[in-house]
């Protein structure tokens, strides 16, 4: 007798109840996924950002230096600045293979709709942004020049030797500006920047000796540490109130911080999970109380407890298993919905952050719905395969 093809009829005897109970699974299991994803796109994506950067330590006025790092990695507007001078005392600082000093700052038109981000660098920019390659034109020709990232030139439809006006009246007078280079799609924040001379960003914006951030790369990544105590105490002694910090410090900061609401959302999925197996519990015992004469009837006709207990285990594993399956279904086409709430909720995420999915968290999801199943399943089984045959036949239980 083929018990699973009987398992199979028997579930779909009733649609609603076996659908709704594979709805609790499954938004249980949607969760699960999308938790497991989230912590490793985000971390993977993070790690890339900082990479990308090509430094070390980074260097912004005083403030939380997380927004600063949001700023730097998304672009936008800072509203405190450091000196230009301070610049001087990093590039003096021993230990330290290169330096570069941005500046930035975004004029924003039509509530938000259009967001234009300028970037201020240097000549020695390149040197920590080595993976840049140009898909027309070259560095800065002067200082009315600009580079394009790709985004950016696509969205204005403009080429090199092409004549772009900066105006922000009355903050930024216009200013008219000529396209030298357009980079090639790096798939990170370049992308949608606007790059200009830094003196150029600064007179154009009233920024004068001015700076945002600056970022370090250091000859010997192990005493990362011990050149950022270094500026540490230097930016004491000079009261420039400068925040310093490894960006491995950041990363670690940020994962664990994300470690910690992690223990919460798990908290909330474990509840979905609860509910998710009292539901199919009731489920398959209700269908058992239902199907008592039935049973009754099987064991009179030859069936043994065992039958009858396997019978009613593999109907709670295919639909906790099925749960599973349409759960991760679930997880993937909502998947671009649910990042899109979390670049709002979040303070910052990588710009090349998606919600994928790895063999392993298939794995997890779909041990984690078959084992549900085989615990709520339990009972109901067990309670069956004790059904007596000439009671049920009865009309008892």
């Amino acid at each position: 007798m083929n018990w699973t093809l009987i398992a199979f009829k028997n579930i779909l005897r009733r649609p609603i109840r076996s659908i709704l109970t594979l709805a609790g699974i499954a938004i249980a299991v949607a969760m699960l996924f999308n938790l497991l994803e989230f912590q490793r796109g985000y971390e993977r994506g993070l790690r890339g950002e900082l990479a990308d950067l090509g430094a070390h330590i980074m260097i912004v006025p005083r403030g939380c230096p997380y927004e600063a790092a949001t700023i730097v990695l998304h672009g936008g507007k800072w509203p405190r600045y450091m000196e230009q001078e301070w610049y001087d005392v990093v590039r003096g600082t021993e230990g330290i293979e290169a330096t570069t000093a941005i500046i930035m700052d975004a004029i924003i038109r039509d509530g938000g709709r259009e967001n234009l981000i300028y970037m201020g660098i240097d000549d020695d920019y390149p040197t920590l942004r080595q993976s840049w390659e140009y898909a027309a034109g070259d560095w800065f020709g002067g200082e009315d020049t600009v580079i394009l990232g790709s985004s950016v030139a696509r969205s204005m439809d403009a080429g090199v030797g092409d004549t772009i006006t900066i105006v922000d009246e009355p903050r930024v007078m216009p200013t008219q500006v000529t396209v030298s280079g357009i980079l090639q799609r790096t798939n990170s924040q370049d992308d949608g920047l606007i790059f200009l001379p830094q003196r150029a960003l600064q007179r154009i914006f009233g920024l004068e000796d001015k700076l945002v951030v600056i970022l370090v790369k250091v000859e010997d990544v192990t005493k990362t540490e011990e050149i950022a105590t270094s500026l540490r105490q230097a930016s004491a002694e000079s009261d420039a109130g400068m925040n310093i910090f490894p960006l491995s410090e950041l990363l670690n900061t940020l994962t664990s911080l994300l470690s910690s609401t992690r223990v919460f959302v798990l908290a909330i999925v474990a509840v979905a999970f609860v509910i998710g197996g009292v539901g199919v519990l009731t489920t398959i015992l209700m269908a058992v109380y239902e199907r008592t004469r039935e049973i009754g009837m099987m064991k009179a006709m030859g069936a043994g407890r065992a039958d009858i207990f396997r019978l009613i285990w593999l109907e709670t594993l295919i639909t906790s298993a099925g749960g599973g399956l349409l759960g991760i279904g679930l997880a993937l086409l909502s998947g671009r919905a649910v990042v899109a709430l979390l670049r709002v909720v979040l303070p910052h995420t990588p710009a090349e952050f998606a919600l994928g999915m790895t063999g392993s968290t298939f794995a997890i999801c779909i041990g984690v719905s078959v084992l549900l199943g085989m615990v709520a399943g339990t009972w109901p089984a067990w309670r069956a395969a004790r059904i007596s045959p000439i009671a049920a036949i009865r009309g008892g239980s």
